[in-house]
């Protein structure tokens, strides 16, 4: 092979290998611009099912939160704060006696095999001068939790403060719980907070 032949073989195959390397980084280009795109429209879709539920769901803490503020609420102002994984621990069992005095303010799953419990923390139950059972409030903190109606085991997922209020708590399937509430910020102004629990997994999270 003469030289300038030689030299023409070389340049082609050098050139081969640029291009090539120029479209494989094209590749990865696309593929992350790809990963990135799903990324959005998965969260995108999250949030959408988020709102869904919240909107035809949460009627009585979106109404509180129309009062409260003077103005509609809407959750398009809400975004994920916060997001943890809770131990999987149990706090307390409940004794039966408790568990069935508190069952009329116990909110069932679908399913009736846990219970929200948004009142037993801090409060007592008693009867008034017409002999009816009322409830009387007594810590200025709140707790919520989850308890396994046949075993009566009860697992802590949320406690607040008394800056914080909770309005309602509803259960969007067997393994999701939605809390709906607020906190008072620096300045005294209320700020709605979304909660979401996921039993199964024991994630919090917070929507501001």
């Amino acid at each position: 092979m003469g030289l300038k032949k030689q030299f023409s073989f070389l340049f082609l195959i050098a050139l081969a290998g640029i291009y090539g390397l120029s479209a494989c980084n094209g590749c990865n280009t696309n593929k992350q611009d790809n990963k990135e795109d799903t990324v959005a429209v998965n969260t995108n879709k999250y949030r959408d099912t988020v709102k869904l539920w919240t909107e035809q769901r949460m009627i009585q803490w979106t109404g509180w939160l129309d009062s409260s503020m003077h103005q509609k609420f809407t959750f398009d102002s809400l975004e994920i704060a916060d997001a943890d994984t809770l131990p999987a621990e149990i706090s307390s069992i409940m004794p039966a006696k408790q568990f069935n005095d508190f069952n009329p303010y116990f909110i069932y799953s679908p399913d009736s095999s846990q219970v929200i419990d948004l009142l037993s923390y801090g409060n007592f139950l008693r009867k008034n001068k017409k002999g009816q059972i009322v409830l009387e409030s007594g810590e200025p903190d709140t707790e919520v939790a989850i308890i396994n109606v046949q075993t009566k085991k009860r697992e802590r997922i949320l406690f607040t403060g008394p800056s914080t209020l909770i309005k309602e708590a509803i259960w969007v399937d067997n393994q999701t719980v939605l809390i709906g509430g607020a906190m008072y910020d620096e300045n005294n102004v209320l700020v709605p907070v979304l909660w979401k629990y996921s039993v199964p997994h024991h994630i919090l999270e917070s929507w501001q």
